[in-house]
């Protein structure tokens, strides 16, 4: 059997690990999260939460994979017999899941870096914002298309396997989303009423936190590390031997629940600034119409609202002077 790849470098999956873990829940859920159930009475039982809970749990599951050597199923079968084969099994079944909503968005990604790309992607018209998304997520075509490429682009990383795919790139575009967040959130802080989402995030309001909000912030400590599913489990197999494993998990929590909070300044006062409706980033169980549920409005918004944050000032526009970006 030849010998298991491993990481070329602790920076290299550290990095890795982080990009797995940091996602849509960092930008879009945890803001609505934190503003909804008390601001600062929830941010910081969030982080209490990552770095006791969290840093605990996301050890164990790349410590299972380190020793196992292999993937999730492999693992499981190894340390713990065949009675723990179909856990492993259903997080192969996560991760698919889990891909088939990531690889529409990436899609989506992809065509607005080709419209970035080709000069189209600043525009004064909030109708044609609105439009243009639309005739994305409503053309199967194009959206399929976009999917496929995105999927594609995927696989060719994931062949060219931990060192030089998965490793190289993480190392790449994971200083660069940081170094685009901390870019997006100074010139967000500079729009007129930008503080009025600080105020949203932060406010100690102790009367809007409850047992519920304490579940939700396990929850998403969870979440936003990627524990539970597998994946840290299967980055952890390849690590080197002689690993310093809780100093690696230590560095993941950090850059995670950095992210978060970051995710949080980036997205918040922007949306403050344009108007937009900061509840619009859960799902309702009744919502019927999947375009009209809060959790597509949210990416919608997202998606027409962050380009603003540059363009309001090149375009010579005033966020506090009644200009919106529609989201429903």
């Amino acid at each position: 059997m030849p010998e298991r790849a491993t990481w070329a470098s602790k920076a290299g999956f550290v990095l890795a690990s982080a990009g797995a873990a940091v996602g849509l829940g960092a930008i879009w859920k945890f803001p609505w999260l934190a503003g909804s159930n008390g601001g600062a009475v929830f941010v910081i039982p969030y982080v209490i939460l990552s770095l006791t809970l969290g840093f605990v749990f996301l050890t164990a599951e790349i410590t299972l994979g380190y020793m196992g050597r292999g993937s999730i199923v492999t693992t499981m079968r190894k340390l713990g017999g065949s009675k723990w084969v179909p856990a492993g099994y259903l997080g192969v079944v996560t991760g698919l899941l889990v891909l088939s909503f990531y690889s529409v968005i990436g899609g989506w990604t992809i065509a607005y870096l080709v419209d970035a790309i080709l000069g189209r992607g600043l525009v004064t018209s909030q109708a044609e914002l609105g439009a243009r998304f639309g005739a994305l997520s409503g053309d199967p075509l194009l959206a399929v298309g976009y999917q496929a490429l995105f999927l594609t682009l995927t696989a060719g990383v994931v062949a060219l396997k931990v060192s030089k795919g998965i490793e190289r790139l993480s190392r790449i575009l994971m200083p660069a989303l940081f170094i685009l967040m901390l870019i997006l959130i100074v010139r967000g802080l500079t729009l007129p009423g930008a503080s009025e989402g600080l105020s949203y995030l932060f406010a100690w309001k102790p009367e809007a936190f409850t047992w519920q909000s304490l579940y939700q912030a396990l929850g998403f400590t969870f979440f936003s590390l990627c524990v539970g599913c597998g994946c840290m489990m299967t980055y952890g197999s390849y690590l080197p031997q002689g690993s310093r494993i809780l100093k690696s998990c230590a560095q993941i929590v950090g850059l995670t629940t950095a992210a978060s909070i970051l995710g949080a300044l980036m997205v918040m006062p922007a949306v403050f600034a344009f108007h937009l409706d900061p509840a619009a980033g859960h799902l309702r169980h009744d919502a019927g119409d999947f375009r009209s549920a809060p959790v597509w409005r949210t990416v919608r918004c997202g998606v027409l609202c962050l380009p603003h944050v540059r363009g309001a000032h090149e375009l010579g526009l005033d966020a506090g002077t009644g200009y919106r970006v529609p989201c429903r």
